[in-house]
């Protein structure tokens, strides 16, 4: 096939960009039930987008290729982001993306049954085309994994916070009940969340209450001693109840001095001793 040949169609593709649109949007419900009107995207909004994709095929074939893939690539990206706002998922965008193949067909169908194109070009178009679509499908891909991902690290810090609850008790005083394992990410939030939301409240008691857990390793140990030097470095005096015979044991073992802080056997025991009287229940 000529140069002359291939930018004939390409030109010709470009050219009927907006009506190519119009078809594909008219004609999409045919095809699949997945489609930017039910996600309520606006109308001029994604026949725009489609229109542009639609300009991008025919430039394909008589335009410089990097220049294209380029313009395609911001296109994808673009387009990508709107299916992460309109709540459009991966597999419903790369559905839709698809059909943009058949629709482009739509325009070759007179010059075949007129023996316009020969079998050969329309291999050779068809390749080109196949290859834009897979640039597309790929940044796609890569927008809404890295979205996907964006969205389970921040569901996970919100996690690890919720797992760290400080409770304010009076003014100055607050307790942090930690339940469960340790490992040494939690062992960081904690040190985090505690040291942030005492200077907050403006502590001058925070009471770390281990009763809730089972056991912990010597690196967790060795971090909860920081923790405990952290807070009173800024003033902030810590009360550690509810301490296990294994968790003890494990301090012993690694000859963390928690000498340094105050250790009661029990929250009831901690609220008593900064003067907080039990009420008896009728």
């Amino acid at each position: 096939m000529s140069k002359e040949e291939f930018e004939f169609i390409g030109r010709k593709i470009f050219e009927n960009r907006d009506k190519l649109a119009i078809i594909f949007s008219e004609n999409i419900l045919k095809f699949t039930t997945e489609h930017f009107e039910k996600f309520k995207m606006p109308e001029s909004e994604y026949l725009k987008y489609r229109s542009q994709l639609i300009g991008y095929f025919g430039e394909a074939l008589y335009k410089n290729q990097e220049e294209v893939y380029k313009s395609v690539g911001k296109w994808a990206r673009e387009v990508a982001n709107q299916t992460i706002r309109y709540g459009v998922s991966l597999t419903q965008a790369l559905r839709i993306i698809s059909l943009f193949r058949l629709v482009i067909w739509e325009i070759f169908t007179e010059e075949l049954e007129q023996n316009r194109i020969s079998c050969t070009t329309m291999v050779q178009i068809a390749d080109r085309f196949d290859k834009l679509i897979d640039s597309i499908f790929k940044i796609t891909g890569d927008v809404h994994e890295k979205h996907n991902n964006e969205r389970m690290k921040s569901a996970f810090t919100e996690l690890k916070e919720l797992s760290v609850p400080v409770v304010p008790i009076a003014s100055g005083i607050a307790v942090l009940p930690v339940i469960g394992s340790i490992d040494n990410d939690r062992a960081k939030m904690i040190m985090q969340v505690s040291l942030n939301e005492a200077m907050r409240l403006k502590l001058k008691y925070f009471i770390v209450d281990l009763s809730g857990v089972t056991i912990i390793d010597s690196v967790v140990a060795n971090s909860l001693f920081q923790i405990v030097k952290t807070l009173q470095l800024v003033g902030v005096e810590i009360i550690i109840t509810g301490i296990r015979p294994a968790i003890a044991q494990t301090i012993t073992r690694i000859g963390l001095d928690f000498n340094i802080t105050k250790i009661s056997s029990s929250l009831e025991k901690a609220l008593l001793d900064l003067g907080f009287k039990q009420v008896a229940a009728f």
